[in-house]
């Protein structure tokens, strides 16, 4: 009978997740006045006697614990049968509980369960017992009030989506033992300014510490192996990262949108630069790629536009399409001999670049790829080009010398050297004159041509 009416209670009181319970505001951190177990300590246990009933500073979560686990229904919850807890379930998910800092004396208590506290939006603290191994999957999803949380050392696994929109999370510590934060942990943990990734973690995943846009700086360890797909996905306060050597991979738009970070350093061990890594990182002034890179993704450095000087070594074999796109600031740039293909748009929008060098590896400059270059005035295509795609050179206000050196016309595309400066001359072998001028999409230019001796 008893635990009926505790019931009945628990339906009119404590799953209503509108307004923090007993008045509290979402902003003064659970500021006050201390009851007997109330704060960061919970009741306090002084007694060998493990029957004594625990305090509890939330009503509601003293009426949760007992509607659930109080055996001899005295409607108390004692130390002896908190300690007999294994499994909190979902008994909490949704409930409308500001503190459970004596959660703490759930001593048998490994795991935080799969949505354990999921959309609790008025939980402010809580207390995590020492003996926990794991962090559920989404166990604290949607505690947007939660202000900080220390993982015991004992935790090995931090779930997927097990902090997910904690907005109001300022600071987390991660015990020695954990070896996986899983995707999206921290998700969209606004307030977040600093974090320390522990020597266990082998692996950050993906879209872990996705809009943290407060963290300012993170340091990741020499255990880690892989960073995930968006891991620091618009972390729009990060300043600088050092990649350890033991990284092997960066998973695409890693750093998207990352627009205070101003340097990266690029480890050796890293083989390849996905697709928008460095997206859109705005202070982002020069970066290093190693020769371990063999190639650069799609989107790699899209608009980075206070990048000035890139070095792309000879190992790299492949640029992606877009991959300087809107680097503004870009002044020069040498594409290496192992380069075979200019992707599409790669260089597009680079308003600063006044020279390129293009080596006898290129095969094909595909559409676009130095589009609105406005700064360049001359480049020389060699002779192992065998085609140049639509656009190619459109709108370089400035390109009044172009230098062609393959004795067979490339095929053409639409547009290859619309407006460019007035006045340009393109120079071909001049026993090649005529072939160029009869040639699809080059005789547009033949008052342009002229012939040249290389």
């Amino acid at each position: 009978m008893k635990k009926i009416f505790l019931l009945l209670a628990a339906v009119g009181m404590i799953f209503t997740a509108c307004e923090p319970a007993n008045g509290l505001d979402e902003d003064n951190n659970g500021n006050q006045t201390e009851q007997p177990g109330s704060g960061d300590q919970g009741g306090e246990d002084n007694s060998d006697d493990k029957t004594q009933a625990i305090e509890f500073q939330d009503e509601n979560t003293k009426l949760l614990c007992t509607l659930h686990w109080d055996e001899n229904e005295d409607g108390e919850l004692s130390y002896e049968e908190a300690a007999a807890v294994t499994d909190l379930g979902t008994a909490f998910k949704g409930s409308s509980i500001f503190s459970f800092t004596e959660l703490k004396y759930f001593t048998s208590l490994e795991k935080i369960a799969d949505s354990a506290f999921e959309g609790c939006v008025s939980l402010v603290e809580i207390t995590l017992p020492e003996q926990l191994t794991i962090i559920g999957t989404s166990a604290f999803n949607g505690c947007s009030n939660l202000k900080k949380i220390a993982i015991p050392n004992a935790v090995t696994s931090i779930g997927d989506d097990a902090f997910r929109y904690c907005k109001s999370l300022t600071s987390a510590t991660i015990g020695n033992s954990v070896t996986s934060i899983g995707d999206d942990a921290f998700y969209y943990c606004k307030s977040l300014t600093s974090i320390t990734i522990p020597n266990s973690v082998t692996s950050i995943g993906s879209w872990t510490f996705y809009r943290c846009s407060s963290l300012t700086s993170v340091t990741i360890p020499n255990s880690v192996t892989s960073i995930g797909e968006g891991a620091f996905y618009y972390c729009t306060s990060l300043t600088s990262v050092t990649i350890p050597n033991s990284v092997t991979s960066i998973g695409g738009s890693a750093f998207y949108g990352c627009t205070s970070l101003t340097s990266v350093t690029i480890p050796d061990s890293i083989t390849s630069i996905g697709e928008r890594v460095f997206y859109n990182c705005t202070s982002l002034t020069s970066i290093t790629i190693p020769d371990s890179v063999t190639w650069i993704g799609d989107y790699a450095f899209y608009g980075c536009k206070s990048l000035t000087s890139v070095t792309i070594p000879d190992s790299v074999t492949s640029i992606g399409s877009e991959a300087f796109a809107f680097c503004s600031s870009l002044t020069s740039i040498t594409i290496p001999d192992s380069v075979t293909s200019i992707g599409n748009s790669v260089f597009y929008n680079c308003t600063s670049l006044t020279s390129v060098t293009i080596p006898d590896s290129v095969t094909e400059i595909k559409y676009h790829a130095f589009d609105n270059c406005t700064s360049l005035t001359s480049v020389t295509i060699p002779d192992s080009v065998t085609s140049i795609g639509e656009g190619a050179f459109y709108y370089c206000t400035s390109l009044t010398s172009v230098y062609c050196k393959p004795t067979t016309p490339p095929t053409g595309g639409q547009d290859m050297f619309y407006d460019n400066a007035s006045g340009r001359k393109i120079y071909v072998p001049r026993n090649s004159v005529n072939a160029y001028k009869a040639k699809s999409y080059w005789s547009y230019y033949a008052d342009y041509i002229e012939g040249y001796d290389f």
